[in-house]
C-alpha cells in the first residue's frame, strides 16, 4: 500500500431508512507494529471547518478519533461493547458500541474494513449500524 491513498467511508443507520452516507477523501497511510493508521480531512461544508480524522485498526480491532469543531473517539472491539464519549455542541454524548462484526480484507492495492454494531447514546438503543471503510492506493481508484 502506498502513503499517498483515497479513503472512502460509508456509515449506515438501518433503523433510518438504509441510507448510505458517504464521504471519499484523500488521505495518508501508514503501517507500524502490525497496526494500520490513515489520517485524513473532512470539511462538512463549503469553507466550514476542517476536521481531522484518523483511523487505527489491527487484529479484532477499530478505533475513530475525530479533531476538529467537534471532537470524537469510538472504539469497536469485535464481540464487545465499549464505551465511548463523542463531543457535541449540545455537549458529551455517552455512547455504547456493541461489534458483532469486524472484517478486514487487505490487498496490495487496497484495505476495507466492514463493521456492524449496535449502536446505543445515552444508555439508550439508537439502531443497528454499519461502517466500510475503505483505503487504496490513489490512482487505481
Amino acid at each position: 500500500m502506498t502513503k499517498d491513498v483515497l479513503v472512502t467511508i460509508s456509515g449506515t443507520q438501518f433503523a433510518m431508512g438504509d441510507e448510505a452516507v458517504e464521504v471519499v477523501t484523500p488521505g495518508i497511510y501508514h503501517k507500524k507494529n502490525g497496526k494500520h493508521y490513515v489520517h485524513y480531512e473532512v470539511q462538512s461544508e463549503a469553507n466550514g471547518p476542517v476536521t481531522k480524522n484518523r483511523v487505527k485498526f489491527h487484529d479484532g480491532h477499530f478505533e475513530m478519533t475525530k479533531k476538529g469543531e467537534q471532537n470524537g473517539f469510538l472504539s469497536f472491539d469485535l464481540d464487545q461493547k465499549t464505551a465511548n464519549i463523542y463531543d457535541t455542541p449540545a455537549g458529551p454524548l455517552h455512547v455504547d458500541v456493541a461489534t458483532s462484526v469486524l472484517d478486514c480484507k487487505e490487498s496490495e492495492e487496497e484495505i476495507s474494513v466492514v463493521v456492524r454494531y449496535a449502536l446505543e447514546i445515552n444508555y439508550q438503543f439508537i439502531s443497528e449500524c454499519e461502517v466500510k471503510f475503505k483505503v487504496q492506493a490513489r490512482g487505481t481508484e
